[in-house]
């Protein structure tokens, strides 16, 4: 059965993979009973139940200089990696990490800080790994930043090099009001920030609004024919999105954006599933809240829209998903539902789809079956 082979698969970690056909993804449709939904997204590997019960991140104190997710303020003497890989670019103002700079990010992996300029604007990422393997480009959704990937490029760092980018307007990246703030801007400076890091071919994961932007580079053709495979996830696909919606309006707003309690307010919400730890949730506000974040997500939210978003994907994004895809879904998001992928396989042939009992923030409830189900997709 597909299911039992999507755990088999999973769990021991299978490295074979010609097309999406090898690889045993469960699809869900909404002929399905509730009842049978609902005992297929409480199915999860061992790893994955054994990743619920710790928390969401280590502490090493190998070096005292190197940031760690619990201990994240500024320091003064930062550790700062013997080879400097790319040429530096001015940081923005207000930022604090340095090029070159090491944190901890679990599980006995360390990344490192880079700034680069591409488009005319300047991009804050981390990276780890040995970047002869493989890449993985991970792009964050709203209101997140590179961080909220940070255990899952731990997870998959032995085997690829993984690349989590703050997007424009977000983190450490550049927010001047001026660089173009729409989705298919920011997708056209992904794929001039991807050949300033001389990266060719990569595989692509976008969660919420980085599936938005992932949408817009798959539909570039500049950038298509090099998306090796796509997971992408909590983001609606050929139906429209469910409700409650998020209300854009109002996202478009520097007062919405502004809001000193937004990033604690989520975490209480009912988008998480999972109690999230203190620190996890302080880190998070810190990275959402550098100078310029308020003003740059309300400009980039004037460009989303559902609908238009809906007919986009439909018209111009599908039809060029020749590449393997995953859609990736939380079976328990209040308002993105299991009916938003009803025609998906038959639209998308190299498809699958795959309802996981999370809720809408995947990687920070359980990221080590983010990072599983990348390894199948991707190895």
């Amino acid at each position: 059965m597909r299911i039992a082979g999507l755990l088999k698969g999973i769990s021991a970690r299978t490295k074979t993979r010609s097309s999406l056909k090898d690889v045993s993804f469960m699809m869900i449709r909404t002929t399905l009973t509730t009842a049978f939904l609902l005992s297929v997204v409480s199915i999860v590997t061992a790893d994955a139940q054994k990743a619920q019960t710790l928390p969401s991140y280590q502490t090493y104190s190998l070096a005292q200089a190197v940031r760690t997710p619990t201990n994240y303020e500024p320091y003064p003497l930062t550790q700062i990696a013997d080879e400097i890989r790319y040429p530096a670019a001015e940081p923005p103002p207000g930022t604090v990490s340095r090029h070159g700079e090491v944190e901890y990010l679990g599980h006995n992996v360390f990344g490192l800080h880079w700034y680069v300029e591409a488009n005319d604007a300047v991009w804050h990422f981390v990276t780890a790994g040995d970047p002869s393997n493989e890449v993985i480009l991970f792009v964050h959704g709203h209101p997140d930043t590179w961080w909220s990937w940070h255990e899952v490029m731990a997870l998959l760092s032995d085997d690829f090099y993984v690349i989590a980018v703050d997007t424009l307007g977000y983190g450490q990246s550049d927010k001047r009001l001026e660089l173009d703030l729409t989705y298919a801007g920011v997708a056209e400076g992904l794929e001039a920030f991807m050949d300033a890091l001389d990266i060719d071919t990569f595989n692509l994961v976008g969660h919420d609004r980085g599936a938005v932007l992932g949408d817009h580079m798959v539909a570039r053709d500049g950038l298509n024919p090099r998306i090796l495979a796509y997971l992408r996830m909590q983001q609606s696909a050929d139906q429209p999105h469910g409700f409650p919606r998020p209300a854009h309006e109002e996202m478009a707003t520097v007062a919405f954006h502004a809001d000193e309690d937004l990033i604690y307010r989520i975490y209480d919400s009912n988008y998480f599933s999972v109690d999230m730890p203190q620190d996890h949730r302080d880190r998070a506000h810190w990275e959402y809240f550098f100078p310029g974040t308020a003003e740059a997500s309300a400009k980039l939210f004037e460009s989303a829209g559902f609908d238009k978003e809906l007919e986009f994907r439909l018209a111009e994004v599908f039809p060029r998903m020749t590449m393997p895809v995953v859609f990736m879904q939380g079976a328990h998001d209040p308002g993105q539902h299991p009916e938003e992928y009803w025609r998906t396989t038959e639209i998308v042939p190299n498809s699958q789809v795959l309802i996981v009992d999370t809720n809408h923030f995947i990687q920070a409830e359980n990221p080590a079956l983010v990072a599983e189900t990348a390894r199948v997709l991707f190895d």
